[in-house]
């Protein structure tokens, strides 16, 4: 069986331009590009420094969309106080010396509950972001099942079977006291 005659490449194709005067089409579907999504303005200087490493890596991901950039904005802003109150315990220690009526006394560090506070933001954002791989596979599988009703409620009804009046319709009790009433079908 023959297959007709072979396609000429794209790149000749773009050398020898358009002789006809019909639009060419498109042999790849373009997505929009949000690579170009930049950071905020508001933004300090080692949070851009975290913006440039991780929105890159999001966005590539298509995880990301150009409206989560204020929320990936406050995750590179704590990923940056968090990098900061590291160094400080590096220098000073997770505990500190105090003196008291009783002596001294060893007390955890302000930097140590600044930084577990951080930590706690990182790890909420990192889930939501898809930075984790349980989190990662929730969001992938999500996206591929195109539909997030139907993860949230096991059985959901598309639009088409609802018009359809597909699946089981419960009518309201006349009263609240018919629902409990022995013999209700619910």
């Amino acid at each position: 069986m023959v297959r007709g005659r072979k396609p000429t490449p794209d790149g000749l194709n773009e050398a020898r331009g358009n002789p006809g005067k019909r639009a060419r089409k498109s042999t790849v579907k373009e997505i929009p590009s949000i690579a170009g999504v930049t950071a905020p303005k508001h933004m300090r200087a080692k949070g851009r420094k975290f913006w440039e490493e991780v929105a890159g890596y999001l966005i590539d991901s298509r995880i990301v969309r150009a409206s989560d950039r204020n929320a990936l904005a406050r995750y590179c802003e704590t990923l940056a106080d968090y990098v900061a109150m590291t160094k400080e315990l590096d220098m000073q220690g997770h505990v500190y010396k105090s003196k008291s009526n009783h002596g001294e006394l060893l007390r955890i560090s302000p930097y140590f509950m600044v930084q577990e506070r951080l930590v706690k933001r990182l790890q909420d954002l990192e889930d939501r972001f898809g930075l984790t791989p349980a989190s990662r596979q929730q969001i992938m599988a999500r996206m591929a099942a195109g539909s997030q009703a139907a993860l949230t409620f096991g059985n959901a009804q598309t639009p088409n079977e609802k018009e359809e009046g597909a699946g089981m319709v419960v009518e309201a009790p006349a009263s609240p006291v018919d629902f409990f009433a022995p013999g209700t079908v619910h």
